[in-house]
């Protein structure tokens, strides 16, 4: 965005004038920069800290300022704003900042007037516009700088929300007070009850949430998870309900729940519907080298005929040891799903219709199914 300047063109005398001040602007800035910091405390204290840094915005800002005002264009806003921006994070007060605009402000009218002007040049009609436009151009680099210090207000707090959530779901509060005042920061209930939410995305406005990349917090009136369930899209890990002490225990929960879904595979999980896969996802690494264990010779067949296996294997767990049900799921005799059992039992010397060998064999296949 940028600001108008003069609604007309400039007199020849005043552009050449203004010319001759931005020649010297170098010189100008240092006496800015000077009168900025016998005038204003924290620009005495910029000054005594970072002096060149002081006179290089005075400079920028006065070179903007002159080459529009000679060229009756737009006058560039970017520099007020990083200007802003700068000083906002330096701690510097706002209304400090905008007097020190001020007092540029008159440093230019003078810059041009007082000491570039010889008497009787310009007649009063004349200079009235020339004021006018100076100040609206202040005014304007005021506006720039108030919506700069908006912005960083509101970037910090964004910040802030985010710091408070980490050290939630990280577990680095312990006292009540702690707790009572990030539930404030975060806009939820210190009383409510939460769940924490892996790989959720798009959720509706009316919900009360903090989203965090360790996780979204979401508040869950009276416990219930049904509209979780039924909102929620894509591959989502949810934890149970918990309270927001126990934030960190369902990140861990909500994790396990989202490695319950195989490479690819989308679905809303809630930590516990999976009680045999979430044991797999929650040692992955140990789940593979038993898998290995156990399913043996079957592992080491192609591809092809291992992955025939291991989905009969699966259908038939599905439907309580049914040949004729897995046969249904899988479009095929259950003549052949029998003969595929047998086969997985001549391979692994597990029976999948005992019980030990049975949860042997699903533990097995679910591991093999999560690393595929």
């Amino acid at each position: 965005m940028a600001a108008p300047t003069t609604r007309s063109p400039l007199p020849p005398e005043l552009r050449d004038l203004a010319k001759a001040q931005l020649a010297r602007v170098a010189e100008l800035a240092d006496e800015l920069a000077e009168e900025l910091t016998e005038k204003e405390a924290s620009y005495r204290r910029v000054n005594e800290v970072t002096p060149a840094e002081l006179r290089k915005v005075c400079e920028v800002n006065l070179r903007h300022a002159f080459t529009a005002f000679i060229e009756g264009s737009e006058v560039a806003l970017d520099a007020a704003r990083k200007t802003g921006r700068a000083q906002a994070m330096q701690g510097i007060p706002l209304s400090a900042v905008l007097r020190a605009f001020r007092i540029a402000g008159t440093f230019t009218y003078e810059a041009l007037m007082e000491r570039a002007i010889p008497p009787g040049l310009l007649t009063p009609e004349q200079l009235l516009p020339i004021s006018a436009t100076v100040w609206r151009i202040i005014d304007s680099y005021s506006d720039a700088i108030a919506t700069a210090y908006s912005d960083f207000a509101a970037d910090s707090a964004r910040h802030d929300r985010d710091a408070v959530a980490e050290a939630l779901l990280e577990g680095r509060l312990s006292r009540d007070y702690e707790y009572e005042e990030a539930a404030r920061a975060l806009g939820l209930p210190a009383n409510g009850q939460f769940v924490v939410a892996v790989g959720a995305n798009g959720l509706p406005s009316h919900w009360r949430y903090v989203a965090h990349s360790l996780g979204t917090i979401l508040l869950v009136p009276r416990g219930d998870l049904t509209p979780v369930r039924q909102t929620l899209s894509g591959a989502v890990g949810v934890s149970p309900v918990v309270s927001l002490r126990h934030l960190p225990w369902a990140v861990q929960r909500a994790r396990i729940a989202l490695r319950c879904l195989a490479p690819g595979e989308n679905g809303v999980v809630v930590f516990g519907d999976r009680a045999v896969t979430s044991l797999v996802a929650g040692s992955p690494k140990l789940a593979v080298e038993l898998s290995r264990m156990v399913l043996g010779g079957l592992l080491a067949l192609p591809a092809s005929e291992r992955d025939v296996l291991i989905r009969t294997l699966v259908a038939w767990f599905e439907v309580a040891g049914s040949a004729k049900e897995a046969a249904e799921l899988l479009f095929v005799h259950p003549n052949t799903v029998r003969y595929r059992i047998r086969r997985v039992q001549e391979l692994t010397g597990r029976d999948p219709a005992r019980p030990r060998d049975g949860a042997e064999l699903l533990l097995a296949v679910e591991a093999a199914r999560l690393a595929s």
